[in-house]
């Protein structure tokens, strides 16, 4: 509850805040004079894995001795978020700043992003729905995906061999995986799930979009309750759980997260995201796992995509420095930038001369960004999202029928989103 009542607190904030800072500008008026002087601008970043700080600093050394202009690299441990739209409010904002998906929308609606659509070279070689994540209604580009995630599913085929199945045995349509979840479950060890989920909308939005629901209606408003298919799609987790054959791994099973379950032999099946790869080999290096698709739904190819961008503040003093550093680290760089820090790079032709897809272990994660829905859908994404993840969570609890939970969540969602308008 504490952490809803920060995203809302957080998205209030942001929309107050941001929509004092100013309104939107053309591509046009973009250029500020930086002129041949010797540029610094400023990026700022939140706290990352000693990785991803090594590729960060050793790809904007490349761009600064490749460009001459220095890059201050600001690290925000905190609250990233709220830093930067403070910043903002001061009328000091960074020059360049991570944006995730899920909040582009509200700052592209504020109007204190300089629109990019111009700047960045051969955007058709970007997977789409990457770049799709930062546009606007018009399709005005305002930031550009530097790396992302998707979600898979991960097998632990010691534990399914065990209880007599292959890896062909595993169904890659959902209906038909919680089917054999249930049929797996009595012939596990006790204390071993058959398969294991996460409750937050953020894992789940393709499947209701695949079921024939957006949750997100075209005027902004929140519906959970108009799809049968989309209802019966949580109602299978609900009866998972009440079952005990697809558990989520904190509240039912006791640990940390689904890695940690996975990993530790509690879990035969999981859809989670590539980052559970470097747990899974360096703490976890005996478990044995092969990595499939996520589950069709509805008969429909889907997946979750988590994206971060760069993004350019329209009052930047040093845009052309700004957009040439964005250029290079979604261009050039981005290649040093993905083999130093570990992350899939945003460009299909990167991804082709690292032949990741050619990685039996990563093929279905970067196949998924093709075809998968970045998690993002509008400003009022968040207050949706907190209303449906707070009501679910009484489902799965016993404390209300889904049915009755979701129309709560549809009722609280757009109440608060009548409030803010």
């Amino acid at each position: 509850m504490k952490k809803t009542i920060g995203l809302l607190m957080a998205l209030l904030l942001l929309a107050g805040v941001l929509s004092a800072c100013g309104s939107k500008e053309s591509s046009g008026d973009k250029k500020s004079g930086d002129g041949d002087k010797k540029q610094t601008i400023s990026l700022a970043v939140w706290g990352s894995s000693p990785a991803e700080t090594e590729g960060l600093e050793k790809t904007v050394a490349s761009f600064e001795k490749k460009t001459g202009i220095d890059v201050n690299i600001e690290v925000i441990t905190d609250n990233f978020q709220d830093a930067i739209t403070a910043r903002f409010a001061a009328k000091n904002p960074p020059d360049v700043f991570y944006l995730e998906a899920f909040v582009a929308p509200k700052f592209i609606d504020s109007g204190v992003l300089l629109d990019i659509s111009g700047e960045i070279e051969n955007q058709d070689d970007f997977y789409q729905p990457l770049l799709n994540a930062f546009k606007d209604k018009d399709g005005k580009l305002y930031a550009v995906p530097k790396d992302y995630s998707t979600l898979a599913t991960y097998v632990n085929t010691d534990l399914l061999e065990k209880a007599g199945y292959s890896i062909e045995d595993v169904p890659s349509d959902w209906e038909g995986l919680v089917q054999f979840a249930k049929e797996l479950q009595p012939k596990l060890d006790e204390g071993v799930a058959a398969m294991i989920f996460d409750k937050s909308m953020a894992r789940h939005l393709s499947a209701m979009l695949a079921t024939g629901l957006n949750p997100i209606t075209e005027d902004g408003k929140a519906d959970f309750t108009s799809s049968e298919k989309t209802l019966e799609y949580f109602q299978s987790l609900v009866d998972g759980q009440d079952g005990g054959y697809i558990l989520n791994p904190q509240m039912d099973m006791g640990m940390d997260s689904a890695g940690a379950a996975f990993g530790s032999n509690k879990a035969v099946i999981m859809i989670e995201g590539n980052w559970v790869l470097s747990a899974l080999k360096n703490e976890y290096p005996d478990v044995h796992y092969k990595i499939l698709p996520s589950p069709t739904v509805n008969g429909k190819k889907q997946t979750m995509i988590f994206t971060v961008g760069y993004a350019i503040a329209k009052d930047s003093k040093h845009k052309d420095a700004a957009i040439e550093f964005v250029k290079y680290m979604t261009g050039e760089g981005q290649q040093q930038w993905s083999e130093l820090s570990g992350t899939f790079p945003t460009r299909q032709s990167v991804a082709e001369a690292m032949k990741l897809a050619e990685n039996e272990e990563l093929k279905a994660h970067i196949e998924g960004a093709s075809y998968g829905t970045p998690w993002t859908s509008g400003i009022y994404l968040p207050v949706i999202s907190a209303a449906f993840d707070n009501h679910f969570q009484a489902a799965l609890n016993g404390d209300v029928s889904l049915k009755d939970a979701m129309k709560a969540a549809e009722d609280e969602a757009n109440a608060e989103i009548e409030r803010q308008q």
